[in-house]
């Protein structure tokens, strides 16, 4: 249950520690390398741990924030079995303790971490033309070994000021900026010590083309959430629509020609369509107006399908509410979800067949499954396919105890209290998503 909670936890932290990234590094100008620390190491307050299972076909997921003594309690959402513990703090490597054993009812303490200080990479993010800082853009550091295991991001501060201070260790990074509205992405390359700060990591980048225009239906209707897409050899950009249909392409376009196409869902069910003339003619800096492109619509007869109906409960005859209910046979599947009334309805996806079978899922009860096969025809409803649930027994969680100590931050950049930490899972996450953007050599580096 509390695993499809964490997700948005950690893009609230995500925010967050961005913000306090930003306010560190726009407090003082240090020289271009430094070291970070030296002292000895003590309790780490405010460090984010999180447990996941060993075992990916297992359930079950905690996570806890150290006090101020740089302890922590995982006390909830821990079922028995061996779990991967990960200790995040801002300005620290993660570390991760594998192979936890948690029993029911029982605690498993000294599960201690002793994180060790990131290095720092900082710079400016510039308008190549008239060096202007950029601000808001996204900044991202990852190997340049391409191993994933380590990196860190940020945003660049209203004097375009960035500084990455997370789970670097010592080693080369492509440092990428991207998503900057009028500009074109681009990379430098920085050597990272673990302690020390590498700074005047400074990336210039060059004015985007624009492209504008609107998507509409053949009546002259805007159509509203329709991808459009420019591609050209070396470059490539994307928009969305707006409410009236109107979009604008200015990121990632350096002069050159470009196929322009468009389709999606819009303001009717489905689009699909190609922009005449195909052929767009994009300079950096300027603005090409006036794209439009008519989709036409895509329309699909709806294929023929029988129903089932019913009820979920319990052993009280309670309605069991959004309960996934699915029947499946030899000429079809089909899914439903039961209402506040425990009713659902599967009306799509079944041919005729009488060898249908119908289980149901709930969160806190055991799947359940219609004691006999169920019969369909096409056009014609079968009901009362009525299924009881039994409640799972109350659950008991093991806990976790243990602590994080790490060498206090003392630079100025660097220092502060620890507010905010991130989870591995989710810089992976971003790392796999920048592994799909194509970087362009359209990047200037100044010392």
């Amino acid at each position: 249950m509390y695993k499809k909670f964490l997700p948005f936890l950690l893009i609230l932290v995500f925010a967050s520690s961005f913000a306090g990234q930003i306010l560190l590094f726009s407090s003082k100008v240090a020289p271009n390398n430094i070291e970070i620390a030296n002292a000895a190491a003590g309790p780490l307050a405010s460090a984010y741990l999180y447990a996941d299972p060993s075992n990916s076909s297992e359930d079950g997921s905690s996570f806890a924030i150290t006090n101020s003594n740089g302890q922590f309690n995982m006390t909830t959402g821990l079922i028995p079995g061996t779990y991967n513990i990960t200790a995040f703090a801002i300005g620290y490597i993660q570390e991760k303790i594998d192979l936890v054993n948690v029993v029911a009812g029982q605690t498993t303490p000294g599960i201690n971490f002793n994180l060790q200080l990131s290095g720092g990479i900082s710079g400016k993010v510039t308008d190549a033309v008239n060096g202007d800082p950029i601000n808001g853009t996204f900044i991202f550091a990852e190997l340049s070994n391409g191993t994933g295991t380590y990196g860190w991001f940020g945003t660049a501060g209203q004097d375009g000021s960035y500084l990455l201070m997370t789970n670097l260790v010592t080693g080369i990074y492509n440092v990428s900026v991207f998503y900057a509205d009028g500009y074109i992405s681009g990379m430098a390359t920085s050597s990272v010590v673990a302690g020390v700060e590498t700074k005047n990591i400074n990336l210039q980048l060059p004015r985007s083309g624009i492209i504008s225009g609107k998507v509409m239906a053949p009546n002259g209707t805007g159509l509203y959430g329709i991808s459009v897409i420019a591609s050209g050899t070396s470059y490539f950009g994307s928009a969305t629509t707006d409410v009236s249909g109107n979009f604008r392409i200015a990121t990632g376009l350096g002069t050159a020609n470009y196929t322009v196409y468009a389709n999606g869902a819009g303001n009717y069910s489905a689009y699909g369509g190609i922009l005449s003339p195909t052929l767009v003619h994009v300079t950096a800096g300027q603005e090409t107006p006036n794209i439009n492109i008519e989709l036409t619509p895509v329309t699909s007869p709806p294929t023929p399908s029988g129903e089932i109906r019913g009820r979920i409960i319990d052993i009280n005859n309670n309605p069991i509410r959004s309960a996934s209910v699915a029947a499946s046979g030899s000429n079809g599947t089909g899914y439903g979800s039961t209402d506040d009334n425990g009713d659902y309805n599967i009306s799509s996806g079944l041919l005729t067949g009488n060898d249908y079978n119908v289980s149901v899922t709930a969160t806190g009860y055991f799947d359940a499954y219609y004691p006999t096969l169920v019969s369909v025809t096409i056009g014609q409803t079968t009901d009362n396919i009525n299924i009881q649930m039994l409640a799972e027994p109350a659950t008991t969680f093991g806990t976790i105890t243990g602590s994080v100590i790490g060498n206090p931050i003392i630079i100025p950049e660097f220092s502060s209290t620890i507010i905010e930490i991130i989870s591995l899972a989710l810089v992976t996450a971003v790392a796999i998503k920048l592994k799909r953007t194509q970087f362009k050599p359209n990047v200037h580096i100044s010392s």
